[in-house]
């Protein structure tokens, strides 16, 4: 390792070494999730600019030194720390918004829950991702599968473009017309990607001013009635209807009638009140008999929404988790993941499915980029625990899981795929999509830089 004297000359951010007294604290503040890698980088450089960022890059290009940028820490798998140097970009969270142009420069550091909140006092939104601590930077190269995706779409497609700090160190602004190579990259390419995005410079839309929420709670063994109550139910829906179904340990309010449950979640971004009562009306008229709990027409502002996610997923526990894309016949797919959840060694662990909306007839597929994988039903696998003992045996889960589901996959989602499996990253793109992000690593950065082992 060479010296990183020169290195902190050169940044205004702290930079912390290996044998330093506060590495461990560093070090194990990188990942938000309670489980660690056994990686030990030899630096951790806390950026306060875009500056101190290309200072790092282009000191570890000079020394051939990996690099790996860290917004929140929050992928399940822990990408964000390597060998090499991590660096930190949690300082770079600012938003500016332009009403007027609906348009937002943002840092990537900024979190779903925040930039909500700063959009929503001018009458704006973006389909921020469920969780409300997660940053932009992971959310949207790793595609960003977010709120109202059904009116909204694919998070990375309403972004306009992004600044990126090179291999080399040199800052660029890519878009579909300037470094078109770059921004295809950036909408999808995760932690394949080849650069450390500083920047973005976001598409906004009007924020929706009635959004409400009905839930319905069964015994999971009902699973089979939900589906095919929400895949006959959806297609005479309008599009701005999310319809998921978490499955997890009853609460124990209602375990004694059930030890695990299903929960069918419709959230309607609906701008005004009667339009959500008749949307979500129209969704109940069709609820199997049998519900244990409902909850009706819930006012569910963003806020809300993000409280009800975070619920699930409490801090200072060890978690690892997996992604699924399905074409096949969703009642299979939800009745197998069903299965796996009643299954799980750790009360805590759950699983999600969602049926997505129908196409549109005439309208295009995705747009070109390298977010490529998708199927009409989504599904993901949580094991949440809190013993470190415990570790191998809830691994064994959710990797069993994964087996037990492949056969019903096309693929996974990057952004919350257990990436310690090999084969996840490739099944994340198209195989041509796959195939041009290798091509691009290889161009844009040939030492090898940013590139995580597979």
């Amino acid at each position: 390792m060479p010296s990183l004297e020169t290195l902190k000359q050169s940044v205004s951010g702290i930079v912390i070494a290996r044998e330093d007294d506060d590495y461990p604290a560093a070090r194990d503040n990188l990942i938000w999730n309670s489980r660690k890698p056994e990686r030990f980088p030899d630096a951790i450089v806390g950026a306060t600019s875009v500056k101190d960022v290309q200072a790092t890059v282009r000191f570890a290009h000079r020394h051939g030194l990996k690099v790996t940028a860290r917004g929140g820490g929050h992928h399940w798998s822990g990408v964000a720390l390597q060998e090499g140097i991590v660096i930190d970009l949690s300082a770079l969270n600012h938003v500016k918004i332009d009403p007027v142009a609906r348009i937002a420069e943002t840092g990537p550091a900024v979190t779903n829950r925040d930039l909500a909140r700063s959009l929503s006092e001018h009458g704006l939104a973006f389909p921020v991702g469920h969780c409300p601590t997660v940053p932009l930077s992971g959310y949207l190269l790793g595609g960003g599968f977010g709120w109202n995706a059904g009116t909204w779409g694919i998070a990375c497609f309403s972004v306009e473009s992004v600044d990126v700090v090179m291999a080399d160190g040199e800052l660029i602004r890519a878009s579909l017309a300037e470094n078109p190579e770059v921004f295809w990259a950036a909408r999808g390419a995760g932690p394949a990607f080849f650069g450390v995005v500083v920047g973005y410079r976001l598409r906004l839309q009007r924020l929706p001013r009635a959004i409400t929420t009905s839930t319905w709670t069964y015994a999971l063994t009902d699973i089979a009635k939900i589906e095919r109550w929400i895949s006959t139910t959806l297609p005479v829906l309008p599009r701005n209807v999310e319809f998921t179904v978490m499955m997890s340990s009853a609460p124990p309010a209602i375990a004694r009638r059930a030890p695990k449950v299903a929960t069918a979640v419709a959230t309607v971004f609906a701008d005004s009140v009667e339009e959500a009562r008749t949307v979500l009306g129209k969704i109940a008229s069709g609820a199997p008999d049998g519900a244990i709990v409902t909850d009706l027409n819930l006012p569910t502002p963003f806020d809300a929404l993000f409280d009800m996610i975070g619920a699930s997923f409490p801090e200072h526990r060890r978690y690892a988790a997996d992604t699924y894309w399905s074409a096949s016949r969703a009642g299979d797919f939800l009745e197998e993941l069903a299965s796996r959840v009643q299954q799980a060694p750790s009360p805590a662990s759950l699983g999600i499915g969602c049926i997505l909306p129908p196409p549109v007839p005439g309208e295009p597929g995705l747009p070109d980029a390298a977010f490529s994988m998708f199927a009409p039903v989504f599904g993901c696998s949580y094991a949440i625990w809190e013993d470190p003992a415990a570790d191998d045996v809830n691994l064994r889960w959710l990797r069993d899981t994964g087996e037990k589901v492949a056969p019903l996959t096309v693929g996974h989602y990057l952004g919350e795929a257990d990436l310690d499996n090999p084969s996840r990253t490739p099944r994340s793109f198209s195989p041509a999509a796959w195939n041009r992000l290798k091509q691009l690593q290889v161009t844009y950065d040939p030492n090898g830089t940013f590139r995580k082992p597979q």
